[in-house]
């Protein structure tokens, strides 16, 4: 499944199994969903900010895209993935291209490998 990760320091595409065990293997833990759009979420360790680890800036400046008038931040790696009903999905081209886009204009993005 095409997705992006997101980890402190920046974000990639990536491919990554569809399985409940990769994405908790990806956010180090429990996950928890956070939509972002229409067919696209954010998904982030759901204890991370208990267990203390780091904020992800990158991950917290798409949040605050996304949810303007939120004030909390992202720990921990996080991924975008794409949506469909209660599936999650590859990220559709147009998607990769607004969050790499928005993820370069924060000089966050690292071109996939």
């Amino acid at each position: 499944m095409k997705a992006i990760r997101l980890t402190n320091e920046k974000g990639e595409v990536i491919e990554i199994e569809n399985s409940l065990d990769a994405l908790k293997n990806e956010v180090g833990g429990l996950i928890e969903v956070i939509p972002l759009e229409k067919n696209m979420a954010m998904i982030v360790n759901e204890e991370g900010k208990f267990r203390g680890y780091a904020t992800n800036d990158p991950a917290t400046d798409i949040f605050c895209h996304y949810h303007p008038a939120g004030d909390d931040f992202i720990a921990g790696n996080a991924l975008i993935v794409g949506v469909d009903g209660e599936n999650f999905t590859d990220l559709r081209v147009p998607q990769v291209t607004r969050i790499t886009n928005l993820l370069k204009s924060l000089g966050y993005y690292k071109k996939e490998d």
